[in-house]
């Protein structure tokens, strides 16, 4: 358990930072289960030391493409936990997705966000339900098409962001003293499970994500595209 903003509401941070390979989703997934086991948390808050939130999927890491980073992010948007992300940094493409995940994202002033699979060659199938939920399917679009940065203010007028800031941690203690005064630790995830009643995926969407995904990354054009973008800088 992490001492933090609100020292007696029991919440747990989990680190994030860097790539989004399979270790990674798997690390952040078995920290959010072990911290939903605990019947007196309530609360799961995903930040990153340093400049970079989260680069995206790192492809080569994941033996079925998808998966366990749709474990995570099912996880961050239904679990019983309210999910919250600090982003202070740069959020890329999967990156974006684990933050529009969480129930509340708070933006400090260098975080950014930016969307760049199309100019990879990829869709970003995984994480469209949980981006789109925010920015509404036109804003998901145009996000995913011209892969413009989006500093936090701008984040915030899209609904990718609720609070932009100069001290994103205070939204965080705001959140955990409204989690402290409510009598029991399970009313956010009764109200996340009356909210994925009334928006349902349809039941075969995981499955033709992970499968738009694998047939991208099995094409060889795509992963050269996607290492030379890297090398040119291109992504950041």
């Amino acid at each position: 358990m992490a001492a933090g903003p609100v020292a007696d509401a029991t919440w747990v941070r989990l680190d994030v930072g860097g790539p989004l390979d399979a270790a990674t989703a798997r690390r952040l997934l078995d920290g959010l289960r072990a911290a939903e086991a605990d019947p007196a948390c309530r609360a799961v808050v995903l930040a990153a030391d340093g400049p970079v939130f989260c680069t995206g999927m790192d492809l080569s890491g994941l033996d079925e493409p998808g998966d366990v980073v749709w474990e995570l992010l099912t996880a961050l948007a239904g679990g019983r936990l309210a999910s919250v992300a600090v982003v202070e940094g740069s959020a890329v493409g999967g990156g974006v997705g684990v933050a529009a995940a969480c129930d509340f994202v708070f933006a400090g002033p260098d975080a950014s966000f930016r969307l760049t699979e199309l100019l990879l060659g990829l869709v970003p199938a995984l994480i469209m339900p949980f981006v789109t939920a925010r920015t509404g399917e036109h804003g998901m679009l145009r996000m995913s098409v011209l892969a413009e940065r989006h500093d936090a203010e701008a984040a915030r007028g899209i609904g990718l962001v609720d609070e932009a800031g100069e001290r994103p941690w205070e939204s965080v203690r705001r959140v955990l003293l409204a989690l402290r005064r409510m009598p029991s630790a399970d009313l956010v995830g009764e109200l996340k499970a009356c909210r994925r009643r009334l928006h349902p995926l349809p039941a075969d969407y995981p499955e033709h994500a992970r499968r738009v995904l694998r047939r991208r990354v099995a094409d060889p054009a795509v992963r050269a595209r996607i290492e030379r973008l890297r090398a040119e800088g291109v992504l950041t």
